[in-house]
């Protein structure tokens, strides 16, 4: 089995690449209920701070958020995230922000 993502697939679907994959499926840009939805699944935050980071999640690719959410689990030092996937900690909002204009830089 073979998983493609893609945000380019109107040109790869020109060159006839999307041809190679048996089924093709668009996964719409979160709002900010699925956002939020998301963000409790993966228990990161905490309580308090859900609903603003998932306020300034509206209409975010789920891979962006999901590359998003890597970068500020690695903490402001950089580092490993196993404290923040175990539940031991969480990730502070004020790296997630900063993470997130990162990330939209980068677009």
């Amino acid at each position: 089995m073979v998983i493609g993502t893609t945000s380019e697939v109107d040109f790869l679907d020109s060159i006839g690449f999307c041809d190679t994959f048996s089924i093709t499926y668009n996964v719409p840009t979160l709002n900010k209920e699925d956002a939020k939805k998301v963000l409790e699944q993966l228990n990161v935050f905490a309580d308090e701070d859900i609903d603003s980071a998932a306020e300034a999640l509206n209409n975010m690719p789920i891979k962006k958020l999901y590359m998003l959410i890597e970068m500020a689990a690695q903490g402001a030092q950089g580092g490993s995230a196993e404290a923040i996937y175990s539940g031991k900690d969480k990730i502070n909002i004020s790296h997630f922000y900063d993470c997130l204009g990162d990330v939209v830089r980068l677009v």
